[in-house]
């Protein structure tokens, strides 16, 4: 079965998941693991949530590019909904994608 979420953001609808290849692009981007990138996440709030964002949109959203999820980000923001608010679907991203069982994130 394939585990994914749905983040709908201005009427558009995405699917996140964490696969391996994604976490190894995301860490190339931050230049640490993903693990590191959270427990210092604000040293880089924004960064980090964006690229997080992007990577868990690579497997299953075709041509969403990094410059796209910034656009993405903007308009969750716009939508009156805040980083924290971002940051529990983040940590819904991970329990979906094994990181975590539910509830223990």
């Amino acid at each position: 079965m394939l585990r994914y979420m749905n983040f709908t953001v201005s009427g558009n609808e995405y699917k996140l998941r964490l696969t391996s290849s994604s976490i190894v692009e995301i860490e190339k981007k931050l230049g640490k693991s993903i693990f590191a990138a959270l427990e210092n996440i604000q040293d880089n709030l924004v960064e980090t949530i964006v690229t997080i964002l992007w990577g868990s949109m690579q497997a299953l959203n075709s041509g969403v590019n990094l410059e796209k999820v910034y656009k993405i980000y903007d308009e969750y923001i716009d939508e009156g909904h805040s980083i924290e608010d971002l940051i529990q679907e983040i940590n819904t991203l991970f329990e979906v994608s094994g990181f975590f069982k539910k509830g223990q994130a």
